[in-house]
């Protein structure tokens, strides 16, 4: 079985999310598109869309811990810079930081869920 960290496809959705912001923010700088005001107000769609792709990439605990995390603050972000909610995302932050600390420390993800870089050394000293 691959670990996730083997895997080559692993850092195509950043490189993508890179390119893409990079494009949008030149777009945004050459006049061409008022990117700005777009961007302060859907930015959180960014933190679904990691949300998402860690639900599709990364499989067990950590994967689902880790996509709902990301999909449920992206939404609560989301709703609050379209004026849905009445509170704004300082007062947001830290509450769901702390959520997310906790949920790890419970769930014992800290060493468990990352994986080891060194599963097979023992297996091949032994031979």
């Amino acid at each position: 079985m691959r670990r996730r960290y083997d895997r080559p496809d692993t850092g195509i959705f950043a490189g993508l999310l890179f390119l893409t912001l990079g494009i949008l923010l030149l777009i945004g700088n050459m006049n061409l598109f008022p990117v700005r005001p777009a961007l302060s107000e859907w930015w959180p769609v960014l933190l679904i869309v990691i949300g998402i792709k860690n639900l599709i990439v990364f499989r067990g605990q950590s994967g689902w811990v880790g996509g709902l995390f990301w999909i449920a603050t992206g939404t609560l972000f989301l709703a609050s810079t379209l004026g849905y909610l009445g509170v704004g995302i300082p007062v947001l932050l830290w509450p769901l930081l702390l959520i997310w600390f906790g949920v790890f420390t419970v769930l014992g993800c800290g060493n468990r869920c990352g994986g080891h870089i060194n599963d097979g050394a023992r297996g091949n000293a032994a031979e």
